[in-house]
C-alpha cells in the first residue's frame, strides 16, 4: 500500500475542510468517504473531540461481556505486542462497535495515546472520534490504514494506525485488530502482519467444527491445507451455512450466498460421498481437499433392488464410490448427464 505524501494529505485538508470541492486526486478514496460521512454527521475537525471516559465497571462490564472474543484474539495480540514494541507502537483490540476491549504495547507509547482515549473502553466508531482505522474500517468492512493528519481530527494526527475487522464464519464483524504508531511510522507497513493475525484468529473459529455439519478445507496447494489461508466453506444437508473469507473467494462466492448455495453448485462432485482428494470447481479449477464431519446419511436401499429406481441409484452410488465423488466421471462411466445424477442424489441423501 503505498504512503500517502503528507504535504498531498494537508493540501487535501484544505480544499475538503475550507469547503473548495472534494480532493478526489489528492487523498485515498477510502479517506475521503469516510470525511463525508463524518462531515454529513456534524462533526467538527476543527474542534477538539470530547470523548467521553468510562467509568471503572463500565470497563468491567464491558470486559465480562467480550471475553470470549478477547480470550480467542489473546495469541495474536501477544505475538503483536513484540512488534508493536519496535516501532513504539500499540495494539488494540476492540469490538463490532469500536469500544476498545484491550490496548498493549509500548508503555511510553500508551500514555502519549491516552491523550486521543486510545485505552481500554474507549469508543472509535467514526460517529464519535471522527476518521480513524479502526472506526473506519467497519464503516468499510476491510482493512484501513490512517496516516497522521488523514485523521478527521487535527488532535489525532499524532497517530498512524492500520486495522482489519474480525469476521465470525457467518459473515457479521464481531471486532477489529489495530496497531497504532507515533505519526513518523507509517503504519501501512504494519498493514500485513494485522491481516494475517486476523486470519488466524478467523481460521481458529473454525476448530472446533460445527455440529451436524461438514466442514470441506481446500487449496490448489496441497501444502496450504491446515494453514490460515486455506479456503473453509461448511456445509449443513449440502447446504453452504460458513465460511471463511478465503474458501468464499476460492469459489467466486460471497457472504450474501450463505443458506441458499448448494455444494452443487460449486464443485463437480458429490457431498455425500466425497472425503478427501483432488476436487474440481464449477469454473473447472482443480482443488486439493478433504471433509471433516460425518457424511450425510444416505437413504437405505432394500439390499435386494426390485425396481428400475432402486437399481439407478445402486448404479450411481456404486460410480461416484468408484470415482471419489466426481460427478462427471461417474456420468461419463455410466454414460448419462451429470444433470441426471444431480436430480437422482437427492434421493440417495434421502
Amino acid at each position: 500500500m503505498a504512503i500517502a505524501d503528507p504535504a498531498r494529505v494537508q493540501e487535501a485538508r484544505k480544499v475538503f475542510f475550507d469547503g473548495h470541492g472534494l480532493p478526489v486526486e489528492q487523498i485515498n478514496h477510502a479517506i475521503l468517504r469516510s470525511w463525508i460521512r463524518c462531515a454529513d454527521m456534524g462533526l467538527n475537525a476543527h474542534a477538539a473531540p470530547h470523548p467521553e471516559t468510562p467509568t471503572a465497571s463500565e470497563i468491567r462490564q464491558l470486559h465480562e461481556k467480550y471475553e470470549a472474543l478477547s480470550r480467542l484474539c489473546r495469541p495474536e495480540l501477544d505475538a503483536l505486542y513484540a512488534e508493536a514494541r519496535t516501532v513504539s507502537g500499540i495494539v488494540v483490540l476492540t469490538n463490532a462497535q469500536g469500544e476498545v476491549l484491550d490496548a498493549v504495547g509500548d508503555p511510553s507509547f500508551a500514555g502519549k495515546a491516552a491523550e486521543v482515549a486510545l485505552r481500554p473502553g474507549a469508543q472509535w466508531s467514526e460517529d464519535g472520534t471522527g476518521t480513524n482505522a479502526i472506526g473506519t474500517a467497519l464503516a468499510e468492512r476491510r482493512a484501513v490504514v490512517v496516516n497522521g493528519a488523514e485523521h478527521y481530527f487535527q488532535a489525532h494526527s499524532i497517530l498512524s494506525c492500520a486495522a482489519t475487522p474480525i469476521v465470525d464464519p457467518r459473515g457479521a464483524t464481531i471486532g477489529v485488530l489495530d496497531i497504532s504508531t507515533p505519526s513518523t511510522t507509517p503504519a501501512g507497513l504494519m498493514l500485513g502482519m494485522v491481516r494475517l493475525a486476523v486470519e488466524q484468529i478467523e481460521h481458529r473459529m473454525f476448530r472446533g467444527g460445527f455440529e451436524g455439519c461438514q466442514t470441506l478445507r481446500f487449496q490448489a496447494d496441497r501444502n496450504m491445507l491446515g494453514a490460515a489461508r486455506e479456503g473453509i466453506l461448511v456445509f449443513r444437508d449440502d447446504t453452504l451455512v460458513a465460511a471463511n473469507r478465503w474458501g468464499l473467494s476460492l469459489v467466486n462466492s460471497s457472504w450474501q450466498g450463505l443458506d441458499q448455495t448448494r455444494f452443487s453448485d460449486l464443485f463437480d462432485a458429490d457431498l455425500a460421498v466425497f472425503r478427501a482428494g483432488r476436487l474440481t470447481g464449477a469454473d473447472g479449477r482443480e482443488f486439493h481437499a478433504q471433509i471433516d464431519g460425518d457424511a450425510p446419511s444416505p437413504k437405505p436401499l432394500r439390499s435386494h433392488p426390485e425396481s428400475l429406481e432402486d437399481v439407478e441409484l445402486v448404479a450411481i452410488r456404486k460410480a461416484l464410490d468408484t470415482h471419489g465423488g466426481n460427478v462427471s466421471a461417474a456420468a461419463r462411466r455410466l454414460g448419462i448427464h451429470r444433470s441426471t445424477i444431480y436430480r437422482r442424489m437427492k434421493d440417495i441423501a434421502g
